[in-house]
Parts: structure tokens; sequence; C-alpha cells
């Protein structure tokens, strides 16, 4: 066989059997370049918890926003002001310290909105919505200057005076009836204004009529959302979970899965699957989508630029993802964490979440050659290295359902760059997959993989 290049770089796609695909991409994203990289293909690791700021409380990290400069972060019912050297203000709490918090900024007033009512904050007063006329909100948005909730339990959005969240209207409301469906969420994309309902979704716009939102002609498809939280929008791109537990995303007035066969099989599997929480951020050129099950512990990660699915961990058991909600925020993606008050910088040069490990681990595609005997003499890594810091490297010869002992190397000494990346003698399988870990906040960018070896009829 020679001295090969074989495909080990790729995304998060573990098949019901692990004989067809095991693959596991768990802290990496894929780095596409043919620009003239060395490789167009590249594992490259996923951003590390920097601390931000620690707000010394035990709650949930429910919603980041950034208004009039400033950074407002709600953890459990209470809203925290950070002023410009991160000391943190009480403005005032919310009617609920879990679940949804939905926020708009119409650029006079912070609006935020829970499963139990809204808020409005002027930058001087934090006061609760009394109107009789505002319902109990299941979601919330904002377009063209009005605030537009949908009611919780019903299939009927409403709207606020213009520009004045306090002030609503008994007959100022319209009920999504494309399918008698629930309403979960509206959203405003691109000034279009997406109802999002348990079965349903219908896209209205502004006509400009006595209610001032009409549907829009063909705006209907039987694709409903499975968890409110779930719902995630960065700038034109909207995703959430869907009611049959696939990931979609819209594309014009439709919406279609970006899910694989693999990541649905991954999902089908939870407990759990309504309480998912999820959102979208961009760093680097690339725009991810990351979706939270907490009652497993797991979280899957979208790139919708490149396409690829990867999953985030977190702690030496491989937990969920820290982070709970985003923010974009002096030029920082800062997130949540999901019960400790912290609040972190998303750093792309940080490998750990505030001193708590975060594992990199690949599983490549599984290695077969026309189902002909392979003798493998040697794999050899094309890596970073220099940094310190070791990899673990397993080998399975049973399509990943056993693994070998770890074979540890050391990825070279602060500036030894120049560090080989190989293990030898691997003995002989028609079937071999291989499997990476780095513990180590180090480093651990993969570039491409080669094997030395021989095939045989026998």
């Amino acid at each position: 066989m020679g001295n090969i290049e074989f495909p080990f770089i790729g995304g998060a796609y573990t098949a019901r059997d692990t004989n067809l695909n095991a693959q596991v991409c768990q802290n990496y994203y894929l780095s596409i370049d043919d620009t003239g990289a060395k490789t167009v293909l590249a594992l490259l690791g996923s951003p590390g918890g920097k601390l931000f700021k620690d707000l010394s409380v035990t709650a949930e990290g429910r919603a980041l926003t950034a208004y009039k400069g400033h950074l407002y972060a709600v953890f459990g019912n209470t809203v925290y002001k950070l002023d410009s050297a991160k000391a943190k203000t009480s403005i005032g709490t919310v009617g609920t310290s879990e679940g949804f918090v939905d926020i708009t900024d119409d650029g006079a007033n912070l609006t935020l909105y829970d499963a139990t009512g809204g808020w409005v904050w002027d930058d001087t007063t934090f006061t609760q919505i009394t109107d009789p006329a505002f319902p109990v909100p299941s979601g919330a948005t904002l377009q063209d200057g009005l605030q537009i909730i949908s009611k919780s339990g019903t299939g009927e959005f409403y709207i606020s005076t213009a520009d004045d969240p306090t002030e609503w209207d008994a007959l100022q409301f319209a009920t999504a009836e494309g399918d008698g469906d629930i309403l979960v969420s509206p959203v405003s994309v691109e000034r279009q204004l997406w109802l999002i309902g348990k079965k349903t979704t219908e896209i209205w716009f502004n006509s400009g009529a006595t209610f001032t939102f009409d549907r829009n002609p063909g705006g209907f498809t039987a694709i409903g959302c499975n968890s409110k939280r779930s719902i995630a929008r960065y700038k034109n791109d909207l995703l959430f979970l869907n009611d049959t537990n696939q990931v979609v995303r819209n594309q014009g007035w439709d919406l279609a899965p970006v899910s694989t066969y693999q990541i649905d099989l991954l999902i089908g599997r939870m407990t759990r699957t309504d309480n998912s929480v999820g959102f979208a951020y961009f760093q680097e050129g690339h725009v991810f989508y990351e979706l939270t099950f907490p009652t497993d512990s797991v979280t899957i990660c979208y790139d919708l630029t490149t396409g690829f699915w990867s999953t985030r961990a977190s702690g030496a058991d491989d937990k969920r993802s820290r982070a709970n909600c985003t923010v974009r925020f002096d030029n920082k993606v800062l997130v949540g964490d999901f019960e400790n008050g912290k609040i972190y910088e998303y750093d792309l040069a940080t490998y750990d979440d505030d001193g708590i490990v975060k594992r990199a681990i690949r599983t490549g595609q599984p290695l077969n050659t026309n189902n002909q005997m392979m003798f493998i003499g040697s794999l050899e890594l094309d890596m970073e290295t220099g940094n310190g810091g070791e990899i673990a490297l397993q080998s399975s010869k049973d399509g990943a359902k056993t693994w070998n002992p770890e074979r540890v190397k050391s990825m070279g000494a602060i500036g030894e760059y120049g560090t080989l990346m190989r293990w030898d003698q691997f003995g002989a399988s028609r079937d071999f997959t291989f499997r990476t870990i780095i513990s180590d906040a180090v480093p651990r960018n993969i570039y491409s993989a080669y094997l030395r070896g021989e095939t045989s009829d026998a």
C-alpha cells in the first residue's frame, strides 16, 4: 500500500451501526481552504471559554444583549447591567427563573419577555407592562417599531402601539389560520414576519392595512417547531428544531432540513428534545448554530458556512457545552454559562472553559480496501505541534465497537515545531478505525493523516 494520505478529516457522523460510520468530531470545526493551502480540509479547535465576567450567582444564563453601549445579562430572574469596568448592577427582575427570555431593542427601549409577562427598560427605569390588553407571551419579536408577541396557548399574535411597548390594544391581533395551530413564537427575518407554530409556519408582511400585517400568498409550510428555545436567528438565517426533530434552516420562504441522517439519529435518541436550547453566532468567517439538549447533556453544532456538523462538550466526562446564550459585544463573542453565573468570551486561542477541560476527539472514517486484509505499519498525523501537551491515539479493528489501549505521544515541547507525530505497528485487519484524543489546553489543529502498509487477498 505504500505511504498514502487517508481520509481522516471530517465531521460528526455516527451511523446506527458503527461498522458503517463511526465518525466523531468533538470540539473541532472544519476549515475549508482552497486558496492554495497545504490541505483543503482541516480540523481546527472550537472556541474555549475565556472568563469575561463572573456574576457570582448560581443561576442559568438565559439571555445576553447589548443596549446603548452596555452589556445586559439575564441570569435566573435577575437582569444585570455591566458598566465599562464590568461592574454589575441589578436593574430588576422578570417573572421566571428559567426558560425563554426574548429581548427586543427599538433604540429607545429594551423590552424583555418571559412566559409570565413583559418589562421595559428605558435606561433609567425598569417597568412591568401592565396594560390589560397585554396577553401572556409565548414569544416576541420586533418589526417596524412594533412589538409583536404570540399569545400563549393560542394561534393569536398581538402588536403594540408603534414605538411604545407599554401600550397594547385588545383589538390589534390576528390569528395564524393556515391550519389551526398554536403559535410557538414570532420571528422577524428580512422584515418578513415568521409565525412559527407547533405544526406549521406562516409568513406575514407589513401591508399597512388597518391591522398592519397580512399573510403572504404562498407563505405557509407544514413544518412546526418542537422547542421554542431552539429558535435562533443570525441576520437573515433562521434555524430551529422542527416538529419531527430535524434541524431546519430557512431557504427563501421554505424551511429545509440541514441535519443529516446521522444527526437525526443522534437527536432521535435523546430522552427529551422539547427543552433544547439553541443560538447562532459569527466568528472568523463562520456562522455556527449551537444546539444543546439539557436533559441528556449533549451539544451539537452546525457550521452554516461549510455545512459540516460537530459536537461540543465540556469536562472530563464530555457533557454539554457550558454556553447557553450569546451576544456579540465589544467585538467579542460572549456566551452565558448554563448554571454558574459566568460569562465567557468564546476564544479560538483558548482550549478549556475557565479551567474546565475540553477534550478534542476525532474518530475518522472507516478504512477498508475492497475488504482486503490490511497490514498497517505506521500512521502519521500532520498537525500543529510545539506548544506542549500530549495526544492519545487508539485503533479499532471491529468497526469502532472496541478500542485498543491509548498510545500517548508528546506533541512537542514549546518551540519544537518539527515534532514527528507517528505511531508504528498496528497489525492486520480488514476494517481499521482510528481515534485521537487531546485533553490538554493546547492547540489541537489536525491537517491530514498518512498510512504506510500493505494489503493482501488472504
